[in-house]
């Protein structure tokens, strides 16, 4: 929906889904294990993940910039 900025509309969206994950909503992507550090790292590296693919999934699904006339139509008026 985001014509332009993709990247960082998705970005957007993927913060709305770590929220949601922090208040117990959505799963988390990576299951925490271990002791506080690794379960720290492991909640941390998850969230950087959905993150990084919203945002490139913001990038791809943005269309591209175009020129608004393609046929050439209405130059040197």
């Amino acid at each position: 929906m985001a014509k332009y900025a993709g990247l960082y509309h998705g970005a957007l969206v993927g913060v709305g889904y770590v929220l949601v994950e922090a208040i117990g909503l959505a799963p988390a992507p990576l299951e925490p294990s271990g002791d506080g550090l690794a379960e720290g790292i492991s909640i941390i590296a998850g969230d950087a993940l959905v993150l990084a693919v919203a945002a490139v999934a913001g990038w791809i699904a943005a269309p591209q910039v175009a020129s608004s006339s393609s046929s050439g139509t209405g130059r040197g008026r």
